[in-house]
């Protein structure tokens, strides 16, 4: 069941009606979607984004040095920096760029980060 804040005319609703219409926020902005029951795809390519996602936030998460590169506050900063002129997290950004990067490539499991913000060439 949708729960509405306001009564009648209410302008903020979140949650799903009778699994047809999902009501949800997505930075700061109303939206409704169709439902739709989730799929857990286990192909190999998407067991691949969820081992570089899982690196690449244990990486940010602790500060690691990944084939020479460093996170450190630097880095981060970098990162938030170029990420609040795209309206992202620089987490999000670094995320998204270790997916770019070792993307496309046979990943064997060895994490490939970016040397700066936008190095996405993959390794």
């Amino acid at each position: 069941m949708a729960k509405v804040t306001g009564p009648l005319m209410s302008m903020d609703a979140s949650g799903t009606i009778g699994d047809a219409l999902t009501f949800s926020k997505w930075k700061g902005r109303n939206y409704v979607r169709q439902y739709v029951i989730p799929s857990y795809s286990n192909t190999t390519d998407q067991a691949n984004i969820r081992d570089i996602v899982r690196k690449a936030s244990i990486a940010w998460k602790l500060g690691s040095t990944v084939g020479g590169t460093a996170i450190n506050s630097a880095y981060k900063l970098a990162y938030n920096v170029a990420g609040a002129l795209l309206q992202v997290s620089g987490f999000n950004l670094f995320i998204k760029e270790c997916v770019a990067k070792n993307e496309g490539v046979d990943f064997d499991g060895t994490l490939a980060v970016p040397t700066a913000v936008g190095d996405v060439t993959p390794a």
